[in-house]
């Protein structure tokens, strides 16, 4: 099978499944997983960009967390807001230069991914930790987001892989 077809076939399927996966067994939102599935491939994919990905899209939470609950303390303002995601957005680039940290859009996925899904459920960063806590559905939606994309570059690989016949025909 070719390339394409494989990688196809291989994120159709497993898309089926963690829509699945996320309605059934692990609650997580869908849409954060896909967000960390596609970091995962624009991180370069393999396992150093299923890193990269996966460190700056908690990095990205982390930021995000600190800033919720800033602009919260701070009264919730648009200057309040509007200062703390300078500061927020800047710590993201700024700690690029290590490579494991190179990927800065992974930050922003993890913090917009945060972000919203404090604004779907209604809930605070400050809001006592539980299985439905923000940060809990956020994070581990990125840690299955990333895990689906490893498996679908697998999944296609194999796909992909010509069989060899072990033993050369005698002619």
């Amino acid at each position: 099978m070719n390339s394409r077809h494989a990688t196809t076939l291989s994120v159709a399927v497993l898309a089926g499944l963690s829509c699945l996966l996320t309605a059934y067994v692990v609650p997580v939102p869908i849409w954060v997983l896909f967000i960390a599935w596609a970091s995962f491939f624009a991180a370069g994919g393999g396992t150093g960009g299923m890193v990269r990905s996966v460190v700056m899209n908690l990095a990205g939470v982390v930021s995000a967390a600190v800033s919720l609950a800033l602009i919260g303390a701070l009264g919730g303002s648009g200057w309040a807001t509007a200062l703390v995601v300078v500061a927020g957005a800047g710590i993201l680039v700024l700690i690029g230069r290590p490579a494991l940290l190179s990927f800065a859009p992974a930050g922003f996925f993890g913090f917009a991914s945060t972000v919203a899904v404090c604004a779907a459920t209604g809930a605070a960063v400050t809001d006592p930790v539980s299985t439905g806590h923000p940060l809990v559905l956020v994070v581990g939606a990125l840690l299955l987001g990333a895990l689906f994309g490893r498996v679908s570059e697998l999944f296609a690989g194999a796909l992909t892989a010509r069989v060899v016949d072990p033993v050369p025909a005698q002619g």
